[in-house]
């Protein structure tokens, strides 16, 4: 150990000694460095890893040898061969590139031991291939005992830095590698050179040959540019590839690619940190009108573009301070901070700028928006927010379009409600939760009920009655109202086919069934399983269902009409109040609104409606009926128009009609009882 520590203090220009270590330990980061580049990657890429790092890894060898046998003051002049001298760095290239080759395909306990071996002979091979070209003139000897603790260690060291290297990637311990590394290069050369002696012969000369000097200045200069020029270059090119190649991967992971908008991901994260924070803002959810139509009409091109330069103007309305996102095939979201004023002030603003025309390839596409709002204040998480605001957007749309609306306690209870009630409407018809009750029809001729109106009740199970202005719209929404229609015609059918004196029952079909081929299929079968005659059944079609659906509707009725079934015409007056409706369409009857009966007494546009349905009903040959009639006055005036038939609780409440009972009275002692 003295003699170690005499050859580095004693027989080594310190100066040197200390430039070889700062060589070293560079050279064994910048290796270490490249070798985990080689441990991430496979195939050439590993390869061409491979090759720099055993580049790098020879030439801090190699130069570290060089720079330290600079520094040793031998006490005989001395000369360098330039074969061996040349012969020395392939040795230390070569036999670094196999050891951490090995290292690298067998990432195990044998690859370790066999690659980092390698390594550690390549060290010592390097070094003693060195000393050969170091050409001295006296008598040199070597200590054994040296020479082979030196390799012995060299190995061990480089062994423990390749276990290290797989051990410690991460974190301050992956310095380890480094250190076991120049560890083994630097204990390899000064325990080398500790075997190294050398006695000087009488009459040689001094000093160090200038051409020998000049050519391993230039040689360490040149492995010293191949470490720091290969090793360092090729491993920031590569970090900096790798940061420009995340950051890309990063940008598509969190935006749009066609608007350049964030996308989900980095929308609910932008959410998720403001609830973090406790920052109160607002969320815009906004929905693009008819641009599916956008799409069919002009082709995705069109409707890609559009997309494109919505979101420029939704980006110029909100500026710098606000946070846009696509989230939807059409939907864009929005989040701003402000007062919720604000945020109805810019929904407003995005409204006005989508509302003029887009020019796009040529064509002059028009689009609008919907938009629901709702404040963090409102929500505890994301979702809730995002929840909410929906719940704003639909009722934005429910109630037409270019509307914004703001989110308001209890309409998440209300969504909530709703969609039980459409859960619980799906099975009501197969848990016999519904029922018919009748309502008595007048003839006010001969003042004797002639028929009844059939009329749905829901008795829930829990919620008691459910009135039919709260599950008819939800059940035509659904499409089950085609199932529970159908049960309807059966069972009224089926029931009026008892009551006697031939009254006829009438049954409102939804224009959902009538846009359905099954609406005379349902209608043939509950005649035929009742028995009942076809012109004791009675369809009833409110206006606005007749004249939107023109001429399917029209066909349908024609074909019931051609069964002997009456077509009558609902709540007239209430759509398009269209008196030439009455002439072209195949009706028997009209049922004029109650809102007429009710105001015609006091309205004379009301009075002049009663009297022109009823005047042009005689002319044409069409029934009229009243509707809502709960005043004798009422009555007495519908008789006085000459209008045919009345309605209401004055005649009777929608309850159960009694088979032998249906013959009713003049003075109005009707068959059916009325609903409690």
């Amino acid at each position: 150990m003295m003699r170690v520590i005499t050859c580095l203090s004693v027989d080594h220009n310190l100066s040197f000694v200390v430039l070889a270590a700062l060589m070293c330990v560079v050279g064994a980061t910048v290796t270490i460095g490249l070798f985990r580049r080689a441990l991430q990657n496979e195939g050439l890429r590993r390869h061409g890893w491979n090759f720099l790092t055993a580049v790098s890894a020879g030439s801090a060898i190699w130069a570290t040898h060089f720079i330290a046998m600079l520094g040793y003051r031998p006490s005989a002049p001395v000369t360098f061969d330039p074969v061996l001298t040349l012969v020395s760095i392939l040795i230390a290239i070569t036999g670094s590139g196999i050891g951490f080759s090995i290292c690298a395909k067998w990432q195990d306990r044998s690859g370790t031991i066999i690659g980092g071996g390698a390594l550690g002979l390549a060290i010592a091979a390097m070094h003693y291939v060195g000393m050969f070209a170091y050409r001295v003139e006296g008598i040199v000897s070597w200590n054994q005992a040296y020479v082979m603790s030196s390799i012995a260690l060299a190995v061990g060291l480089s062994v423990a830095s390749m276990a290290a290297a797989y051990r410690w990637a991460h974190g301050a311990k992956r310095h380890v590698t480094t250190v076991l590394l120049g560890f083994s290069i630097v204990v390899l050369h000064f325990v080398g050179m500790a075997a190294f002696e050398v006695s000087p012969v009488a009459g040689a000369g001094a000093g160090v040959d200038s051409a020998a000097f000049s050519a391993m200045a230039l040689s360490i200069l040149i492995g010293a540019m191949i470490i720091l020029g290969t090793g360092i270059s090729s491993y920031l090119i590569d970090d900096r590839t790798r940061a420009a190649s995340n950051e890309q991967l990063q940008r598509m992971a969190s935006h749009d690619p066609l608007t350049g908008l964030a996308n989900r991901r980095a929308l609910l994260e932008r959410i998720d940190a403001g609830f973090l924070s406790g920052d109160h803002f607002g969320y815009l959810l906004v929905d693009l009108d008819q641009f599916k139509v956008v799409n069919d009409t002009y082709g995705h091109a069109v409707g890609d573009v559009l997309l494109v330069d919505v979101a420029d103007r939704i980006r110029r309305v909100v500026g710098p301070n606000g946070f846009v996102a696509r989230i939807g095939a059409d939907e864009l979201a929005i989040l701003l901070s402000g007062t919720d004023e604000d945020a109805v002030g810019i929904a407003y603003e995005i409204i006005l700028a989508l509302a003029d025309p887009f020019e796009i390839l040529g064509d002059i596409v028009f689009t609008g928006c919907s938009i629901g709002i709702c404040r963090t204040e409102r929500a505890e998480t994301a979702e809730g927010l995002m929840q909410r605001a929906d719940i704003a957007l639909n009722e934005a749309k429910r109630t037409g379009r270019n509307r914004v609306f703001s989110y308001e306690e209890g309409m998440l209870e209300k969504v909530a409600a709703r969609h039980q009630l459409e859960t619980d409407l799906k099975t009501a018809l197969e848990n016999h939760e519904f029922r018919l009750v009748y309502q008595p029809i007048r003839d006010l001729r001969s003042e004797r009920t002639v028929g009844f109106e059939a009329l749905i009740r829901w008795h829930h199970p829990t919620r008691g009655l459910v009135s039919p202005a709260d599950f008819i719209p939800l059940a035509e929404e659904l499409g089950c109202i085609v199932a529970i229609g159908g049960w309807v015609l059966a069972e009224a059918c089926r029931e009026a086919a008892t009551w006697q004196d031939g009254m006829y029952v009438a049954v409102n079909v939804s224009a959902v069934q009538f846009r359905t081929p099954l609406l005379f299929a349902h209608v043939t079968q509950a005649l035929a399983e009742s028995g009942l005659p076809a012109h004791r059944l009675e369809v009833e079609l409110t206006e606005t269902a007749i004249v939107s659906h023109g001429t399917h509707v029209a066909q349908t009725l024609e074909a019931l009409r051609a069964l002997g079934i009456k077509v009558a015409m609902d709540d007239f007056g209430t759509g398009y109040s269209s008196l030439a409706h009455l002439r072209d369409l195949p009706l028997d009857r009209i049922k004029i609104d109650r809102s007429f009966v009710a105001t015609a007494a006091t309205d004379n546009s009301s009075m002049a409606v009663l009297r022109a349905v009823t005047q042009l009903g005689r002319d044409i040959g069409i029934a009229t009926l009243g509707e809502g009639v709960e005043t004798v006055e009422q009555m007495r005036l519908l008789k006085s128009l000459g209008c045919d038939a009345a309605q209401g609780y004055l005649i009777g409440k929608p309850g159960a009609v009694e088979p032998a009972s249906s013959d009713l009275s003049a003075d109005g002692a009707f068959a059916a009882k009325a609903a409690r």
